[in-house]
């Protein structure tokens, strides 16, 4: 008995060979919009952390400033008044530079918005070494930081411990210190979460 085999040999044609080439660059070009969209995505949380690990930051050195304020006062037109102001602006008072240990000593803080001459705004803090309640305030030598770069919305508010009634205007004549501040921001990217201290400790 005789069998018989026969084969077919043929090759890609070349719409086949398009038609592959076709699927082969979409799956490419897919791959790479993802890799696009993960390396976005990467970026974008790692703004989201360096943001709020400036919060953070934020919150932190004025929650310690506010916390080791001093209950000193200074002479003012022949009185004594608080070494404790503010405005909607900002706040001025005295602490420790730094929290702990002796190096340092006491200082009188300003903080405030800082104008540029772009018209940009940040938010400043000065700082002048503490030099007893008839020290002049020359903020000419005074230290300069910037806690926050390019700021839009700056609002400072002050609690009256007494009435509970918030202001955003406490003056130094003022015979007690606010029970807590508030402290509202917004920079390019958006509003901040609102910023409380207590000034329970202030001694």
């Amino acid at each position: 008995m005789t069998g018989f085999k026969r084969s077919f040999e043929r090759g890609f044609t070349l719409i086949e060979l398009l038609i592959g080439l076709a699927v082969t660059a979409a799956v490419v070009g897919l791959m790479f919009a993802g890799f696009g969209v993960i390396g976005r995505t990467e970026e974008r949380n790692q703004r989201l952390m360096d943001r709020a690990e400036h919060m953070l930051t934020v919150s932190q050195w004025l929650g310690r400033k506010f916390d080791t304020l001093r209950l000193l006062s200074r002479r003012e037109g022949g009185g004594f008044v608080n070494f404790f102001s503010g405005n909607a602006a900002g706040a001025m008072w005295v602490a420790p530079l730094p929290e702990r240990g002796h190096a340092g000593g006491l200082h009188v803080f300003r903080i405030g918005p800082w104008r540029h001459d772009d018209g940009r705004v940040d938010l400043s803090v000065e700082a002048l070494p503490y030099d007893g309640s008839a020290m002049a305030l020359d903020w000419s030598r005074a230290l300069r930081e910037t806690l926050l770069a390019d700021v839009r919305t700056l609002q400072w508010h002050y609690q009256d411990g007494l009435t509970g009634n918030w202001t955003q205007q406490w003056d130094s004549t003022n015979k007690q210190y606010p029970a807590r501040i508030r402290l509202e921001l917004a920079d390019a990217r958006g509003d901040w979460p609102p910023l409380v201290f207590t000034l329970a400790r202030a001694r």
